[in-house]
């Protein structure tokens, strides 16, 4: 019986196909530790700005944003880098933005960022609805980042995201106590009303407030005070005081009455009405 011929293929050939596969071993351990590292990185990067240790904390004065406490770790092999761009807004009025540019991050190692945003509270002023929510409720100022990042020199992405703060109300706490009633003559006294608040707003309250009583005794007659104007500092504690002259006998112990209020501020008016006890 005649043998089979078995015919040897050529020592370059098995070194090709031996090259290939440990290319193809190569390049798939190498994606995979970059997806691990993308992976832990992404992680990391959203726990950052969500919850944890790394929870960014808001600063608003009367003309920044601080973006403080945001530690940003590269957990992987390959350098990150990364770039923040936010903005600021109170309502939906946009107050403002910055960013940071390119941060490079070393592999395994941390950086501390601060992203400070001008802003410009003008803008909130001028709207009528914005600015009444400001002076009387407490508001949430929104900060919106979008995160571009990239491991050197093979992927990049982005991502968007956000967080906010309570923001109190510039006329927070007013309140409105009748203090003292003296008698002017005869006919007369003086009543002293003490007004107060806490300005808890990054805007300072500037503007002027006009009071007026109307008689529990007549009707179509109103007590009119002296016009005040008021002025306070973001984080200010204001008192003052409004003075009414009456009749003798309109004020009543025990009873309760209606202050009409009107504060004009910023080019805008705002009427209410607010009740004190006697």
């Amino acid at each position: 019986m005649a043998g089979v011929l078995r015919v040897e293929k050529p020592l370059t050939s098995r070194g090709f196909r031996l090259l290939t596969l440990g290319l193809g071993i190569t390049l798939l351990l190498t994606l995979t530790t970059l997806a691990y590292s993308a992976y832990e990185n992404a992680t990391y990067l959203l726990e950052g700005f969500r919850v944890g240790e790394g929870m960014p904390q808001l600063n608003v004065n009367g003309t920044h944003l601080t973006v403080s406490n945001l530690t940003l770790s590269n957990r992987g092999v390959y350098p990150l880098s990364v770039a923040l761009r936010g903005w600021v807004m109170i309502g939906d009025v946009d107050l403002g933005s910055a960013s940071t540019g390119e941060i490079m991050i070393p592999p395994k190692t941390q950086k501390q960022i601060n992203l400070i945003l001008p802003i410009n509270l003008t803008k909130a002023c001028t709207d009528y609805n914005l600015l009444k929510a400001i002076l009387f409720n407490k508001t949430v100022a929104a900060f919106k980042v979008k995160v571009d990042f990239g491991f050197q020199p093979f992927i990049a992405a982005s991502f968007e995201g956000g967080f906010s703060s309570r923001v109190g109300a510039a006329l927070d706490g007013l309140t409105f106590r009748l203090r003292s009633v003296e008698p002017l003559n005869e006919t007369h006294v003086k009543a002293d009303i003490e007004t107060e608040f806490t300005n808890r707003s990054p805007i300072p309250v500037s503007g002027v407030l006009h009071a007026s009583l109307p008689s529990a005794r007549q009707r179509n007659l109103q007590y009119t005070a002296a016009p005040i104007e008021v002025f306070a500092q973001p984080s200010q504690h204001y008192l003052t005081h409004l003075t009414f002259t009456l009749p003798k006998g309109e004020l009543e112990s025990g009873a309760w009455y209606v202050l009409q209020l009107r504060f004009e501020t910023f080019g805008h008016v705002y009427e209410w009405i607010s009740a004190f006890r006697v």
